[in-house]
């Protein structure tokens, strides 16, 4: 196993929760989602442009494909959106942890088409994961924004068909040139949004300022190293490292944001990401031994 990718998946993931948990500073600290979505969109947009461009690589697609590009661009916008709002009813830490329940429904998904096999694992895996969910969100006393939870429920759905959907679009080519377009469409539809609603807002705070710089250069690098990483050590070593995204943002929120959970709620995201993990453990033991 190639303990570089192994370590550099995890630095990914920790840039991903430093992500989300500075984007939430910076709207905290007098910013707004719009904003955020489209510096941090237009910067990681014009950084993987120029990439791209200084390796001489295509950045255009065929048009089927280029529309399809473009509407996996308004789904991805549209969950990074609600993503972001859902910061104002919960806890950062919640947020992500919750959301972190697509790669369950991904596998969910799978099954139900037919191309994974339903096992024991997966079944406890679906359990722990709603056990985790429901003293994470510490649903028998603090009653959480139901807004909140919709949102960000509804954005892990949307993702689930992103990522279900986005290698039909990307065949055998190259995914970059798909994600550059992915990228422009969402951070055109933030602009839209942003000019629409006359809410552009800058920080009026220090950890505000540091959360809007902040956030879309952990973004970008997270989101250019993620397609280095997957070819070394493949999705499913790459999913299963990742499950340190949601841990992060628990530490990482509490840190910047002086957020606190209950340790109800602590064992409530360690039960999530130990689903996952058993999920994509079972996996990637399924992988070795079809090879």
């Amino acid at each position: 196993m190639p303990w570089q990718g192994i370590v550099k998946a995890a630095l990914i993931g920790i840039a991903f929760a430093a992500n989300s948990t500075l984007a939430a500073a910076a709207c905290a600290g007098g910013s707004n989602p719009f904003t955020v979505l489209v510096l941090r969109a237009g910067v990681a947009f014009l950084t993987l442009y120029l990439l791209l461009a200084r390796r001489g690589i295509p950045r255009h697609l065929p048009v089927p494909q280029r529309w399809q590009a473009i509407g996996l661009g308004v789904l991805f916008g549209s969950y990074s959106w609600a993503v972001l709002q859902a910061f104002a009813y919960m806890p950062v830490a919640l947020v992500v942890v919750t959301f972190y329940t697509y790669p369950l429904m991904v596998a969910g998904y799978a099954w139900w088409r037919g191309w994974e096999r339903f096992s024991l694992a997966t079944g406890l895996a679906f359990m722990t994961a709603f056990a985790g969910i429901m003293l994470a969100l510490d649903v028998f006393g603090a009653h959480p924004d139901p807004r909140g939870v919709i949102m960000v429920l509804v954005s892990a759905v949307v993702v689930t068909i992103v990522l279900t959907l986005s290698p039909r679009v990307r065949g055998q080519g190259d995914s970059r040139p798909v994600t550059l377009h992915m990228l422009g469409t969402a951070c055109g539809l933030f602009m839209l949004g942003l000019i629409t609603s006359s809410e552009f807002s800058l920080p009026v705070t220090t950890l505000g300022w540091f959360g809007l710089i902040g956030a879309p250069v952990f973004y970008t690098w997270a989101v250019i190293a993620l397609f280095e990483v997957l070819a070394v050590i493949g999705p499913f070593r790459m999913s299963l490292v990742m499950n340190v995204e949601p841990v992060a943002s628990v530490l990482l929120s509490f840190l910047l944001l002086g957020e606190q959970l209950r340790q109800l709620q602590l064992v409530g995201v360690a039960l999530v990401v130990a689903a996952v993990v058993l999920l994509e453990g079972s996996r990637l033991r399924r992988a070795r031994a079809e090879a």
